[in-house]
């Protein structure tokens, strides 16, 4: 990175701590377009809240006629074994009371207990609610297939795939067409219910000061690291396959930048990026061997497994030297992240640009690419980031036309 580039990082800086709100609470941003089995995703959710809102009043309804009948049936009881003539007599130790007042509060529990027979009868609340629980288990068990789908292949879709979204989108129609419609007023109420909790849901609580320090900025990109269940499954799956696999930093940016903008569902990537170091075998059969283990424990996931030691010879560069020699060399500092799941649980990442402007939606390139900012400008374009992410900064040298993106010149 330029002398120039790392001045104008120093205001960036301070722009990073005017985001400490961002980051703790996310803002609202709708330019990302979610892929169709996201949408699926949030219709059951949705629809799941709804019948779990009706199946709950319907609970409370026949509780409360349950307890009515109990007390109302056991009132007309005790009338008729003791009759008319000896409740007055029980009243009158309490005061005084008529024969005309005992006979009509009688004829009235009589009433109302025939109220709520015929209330149970005509609306039926325990059927209703019985067909709300229904609803809810089917859409439940909808919504773990889809979320299962999206976690084993870690939202990291090529595409999405034609039979399995008509799988979805049949299991979904069969669902909706079987339970009673719907108002707004409801649909409205689950949203609300559905706000209120990812609003009680944990958030990252950082304060401005931990924001210079590279401990604690590593801290917060493992937070998020591990607060996605497909990525850790990714992790896992390294884990068991090799203990020197690292995961790339495409799927650690997408989190990060994903968190910072809000998203609550993972943006999809074109494949996993898997790093090693081994200067003993650079045959590239053995990076596909690896690819076929890593497909075996978790399918339809695009597996891109590269042996950095052999790297430089793709790149036209001089032998790298190790793991984090050959991450120097890769094209943006946002992307020249690796982490593996140690065996004790902790992360471990080899971070040698840091993690400032990866934090700070930074998108500039490393200093083995500062005389070909065009191959940065061309994956920002052909990755749709700016469309993806808006909130990101682009700083970039001068290119040959003489337009400027450079560190002066943030795109948004």
């Amino acid at each position: 990175m330029t002398e120039q580039k790392r001045q104008k990082g120093v205001f960036g800086l301070f722009f990073w701590t005017s985001i400490t709100t961002q980051m703790v609470q996310p803002p609202e941003v709708h330019d990302r377009h979610d892929s169709r089995i996201e949408d699926y995703m949030k219709k059951v959710v949705i629809l799941k809240q709804i019948m779990s809102n009706k199946a709950r009043r319907y609970q409370k309804i026949n509780a409360a006629q349950n307890i009515a009948t109990v007390v109302v049936s056991s009132l007309l009881l005790f009338f008729g074994f003791s009759g008319i003539d000896k409740i007055q007599q029980y009243v009158s130790w309490v005061g005084p009371i008529s024969k005309d007042f005992t006979e009509f509060f009688f004829n009235i529990s009589m009433f109302l207990l025939f109220v709520i027979g015929t209330l149970h009868l005509v609306f039926r609340f325990p059927d209703k609610q019985s067909q709300s629980e229904k609803a809810v288990a089917s859409l439940a068990s909808l919504g773990n297939e889809i979320a299962d789908t999206i976690t084993t292949r870690g939202n990291l879709v090529i595409s999405d795939e034609p039979t399995k979204i008509e799988l979805v989108r049949t299991r979904y129609e069969a669902i909706a067409e079987n339970i009673p419609a719907n108002s707004d007023r409801e649909f409205i109420r689950a949203k609300r219910d559905l706000a209120t909790k990812e609003h009680r849901k944990p958030h990252l609580q950082v304060r401005p000061q931990q924001l210079f320090d590279s401990a604690q900025q590593e801290r917060i990109v493992a937070s998020i690291v591990l607060g996605s269940r497909a990525m850790v499954d990714v992790l896992l799956a390294l884990r068991e396959t090799s203990d020197s696999l690292y995961l790339g930093g495409g799927l650690i940016r997408n989190a990060v930048w994903d968190y910072l903008h809000g998203y609550a569902s993972p943006t999809a990537v074109d494949d996993v990026d898997v790093a090693y170091f081994n200067q003993l075998d650079v045959e590239k059969r053995h990076d596909e061997d690896l690819e076929k283990k890593l497909s075996r424990l978790i399918p339809n996931v695009h597996w891109s497994v590269k042996n950095q030691a052999r790297m430089h010879l793709v790149n036209g560069e001089a032998a790298y030297t190790s793991l984090e020699s050959a991450i120097l060399h890769w094209p943006e500092t946002a992307t020249a992240i690796v982490v593996k799941l140690k065996p004790t649980g902790r992360l471990e990442f080899i971070a040698p640009y840091g993690f400032d402007d990866l934090l700070r939606l930074i998108v500039t390139n490393t200093p083995a690419f500062a005389s070909r900012s065009e191959v940065v400008r061309k994956r920002i374009h052909q990755k749709k980031w700016l469309m993806l992410w808006p909130r990101l900064r682009i700083w970039l040298p001068e290119d040959d036309s003489g337009n400027t993106t450079g560190a002066s010149a943030c795109l948004s």
